[in-house]
């Protein structure tokens, strides 16, 4: 029997909404960014449109990656993923599955931080919000879910158990890029300086609600994504069923 994409995907983004992940998950993004809004609205610090952007990113990132993950996990946790591994043909159809899953959360997390940043901005917070910064805000967060999501795939298909792959990339989304800012700041060769800011463990969490990326760490991005891409089709592929 050949896993039917159409149906997979259907079928776990219901789930994800009836069992409220989805809107646990928006909540986390959303919550931490009204609150900055209002203080700002407030006169209470001044701040602009900028920061309640790099606070819906803060938690919302993370849980962006961790829901389509929650899949793989549930099915690898249950052993149902040894239905799958049967052929190679449903390998393959499982990692685009879940990609799409992956990309639907991405552009619903964009939809939605776009929608807030619109409304805090109506409302009176301060700070340019043109289409350069909206567009670079959507690109950022495809790019930085989907290659989240795929590392995090790569770790189960390497056999690390879900609390570490979750303990990881919570790790590598909130607390190495503060890490590598740090290193950033304290260093003076050009070279390592340059190798820190166009390396994306640092700039997608750092700047997914800041700023367009550059031309370079754009590309550095679209291959890093295509990289683990290929490597976790390729990998699922010689899973012996």
């Amino acid at each position: 029997m050949t896993l039917s994409i159409n149906k997979y995907v259907v079928y776990n983004l219901k789930e994800l909404l009836k069992n409220g992940y989805l809107v646990v998950g928006l909540l986390g993004a959303c919550v931490p960014a009204i609150i900055m809004a209002y203080f700002i609205l407030n006169k209470s610090t001044p701040f602009t449109i900028k920061h309640v952007s790099n606070f819906y990113c803060m938690l919302g990132m993370l849980t962006a990656v961790l829901l389509p993950l929650y899949f793989i996990n549930r099915d690898y946790s249950t052993k149902t993923i040894s239905l799958i591994n049967n052929s190679v043909q449903n390998r393959r159809n499982y990692v685009f599955a879940n990609g799409i899953i992956a990309l639907s959360v991405s552009l619903l997390y964009t939809m939605t931080g776009i929608v807030l940043l619109l409304v805090t901005k109506t409302l009176g917070v301060s700070g340019d919000l043109n289409l350069s910064f909206l567009a670079g805000f959507s690109v950022n967060v495809f790019l930085l879910v989907m290659t989240y999501f795929l590392f995090g795939y790569l770790l189960f298909l390497y056999g690390v158990r879900s609390g570490a792959v979750y303990g990881i990339l919570t790790a590598l989304l909130l607390f190495f890029p503060n890490a590598l800012a740090n290193i950033y700041g304290m260093v003076h060769n050009e070279f390592l300086s340059a190798l820190i800011e166009n390396f994306p463990g640092y700039f997608y969490p750092i700047m997914v609600g800041s700023n367009p990326l550059s031309p370079l760490q754009y590309s550095v991005g679209c291959l890093t994504l295509i990289v683990l891409f290929v490597v976790v089709l390729k990998k699922s592929e010689k899973i012996e069923g």
